[in-house]
């Protein structure tokens, strides 16, 4: 049974319809239809067209767009659910956006290198991360030049929807050997799907308190890499935008590398762009910290 609404809603909707934006517009449709993203996801599911509520949330406040084939599908679900014209809503995609928009996430298989299998592993989470506003993490490598561990730890903020978790992708350099998480604090394991023949693994971090919109957590991890070959570079990946990042790596002072440079990435296959030297100093870890940094791959390289 559809939910009255009020004159005014109503007519800002079919204003909206009629000049967007889309954002603006799909949520005037939803408040009109009195149904919450958790219904709308859940009508969606039946259909046979899974959307998160993370993604329901992001289409809403504008951080992102349906673009691909399956989210446009959801889309004309969804404008039938809200009982709008068929195509009114997709219609306001194709409009320029105005004023300054919204932080937009960068797609998880944008950023690794193996896409046909990340889809099948990161679909397995919910889609609910929340934003990080500070990470700080802590490498260390040995003579060898093999990365021995890493100790992160991040500010967290959830966005436009409840938190209950983190999601930590990682990747190993020897094929069977995936990184494992050894420890962590303000939050506990929970689901962890591995791919050992590309050292790949994705762990779901619950948080010791769920988080409401607007609210910030500490979380602390730490993961062991077992039995690595010698890599020369380590890089962490952004799906949104970060206030700030520290990265220290701490190498053994018997083995220094000669050089260390830092740098950022679109993609994995992409040019190196922002490349800066990094001083190398006995007895100090080597450091790199960016703020108001946008999605992307960020990272240090050195040579030995």
């Amino acid at each position: 049974m559809r939910l009255f609404a009020p004159a005014p809603v109503r007519e800002r909707l079919a204003q909206a319809l009629a000049e967007g934006p889309f954002e603006h517009a799909l949520t005037l449709a939803i408040e009109r239809s009195g149904l919450g993203l958790a219904r709308l996801r859940e009508r969606l599911a039946t259909s046979g067209v899974p959307v998160s509520t993370t993604t329901l949330s992001s289409w809403r406040t504008g951080r992102s767009r349906p673009e691909r084939p399956e989210s446009l599908r959801a889309l004309t679900l969804l404008e039938r659910m809200l009982d709008v014209p068929p195509d009114a809503l997709r219609a306001l995609l194709d409009r320029p956006r105005t004023g300054t928009p919204a932080p937009r996430p960068t797609r998880w298989d944008r950023l690794w290198e193996n896409r046909s299998l990340l889809p099948a592993v990161l679909n397995s989470f919910d889609d609910a991360s929340p934003e990080s506003v500070s990470v700080h993490e802590v490498l260390r490598v040995d003579a060898a030049g093999r990365m021995r561990s890493l100790h992160v730890r991040e500010v967290v903020r959830a966005l436009d929807e409840p938190v209950f978790g983190r999601i930590v992708a990682m990747r190993g350099f020897t094929p069977g050997q995936a990184p494992a998480l050894v420890s962590a604090r303000y939050c506990r394991p929970g689901n962890v799907q591995l791919t050992l023949e590309q050292a790949f693994s994705v762990t779901e971090l619950v948080l010791d308190y769920p988080l409401a919109p607007g609210e910030t957590a500490i979380v602390e991890y730490r993961f062991a890499f077992r039995d690595e070959e010698a890599d020369s570079r380590y890089d962490r990946r952004f799906r949104l935008p970060v206030a700030e990042h520290l990265l220290e790596v701490h190498f053994d002072p018997a083995a220094l590398p000669a050089e260390c440079v830092s740098y950022r990435q679109d993609s994995p296959a992409g040019p190196e762009l922002e490349t800066a030297e990094v001083r190398v100093r006995p007895g100090v870890p080597v450091h790199v910290i960016r703020t108001g940094q946008g999605p992307g791959i960020h990272g240090v390289r050195w040579r030995w």
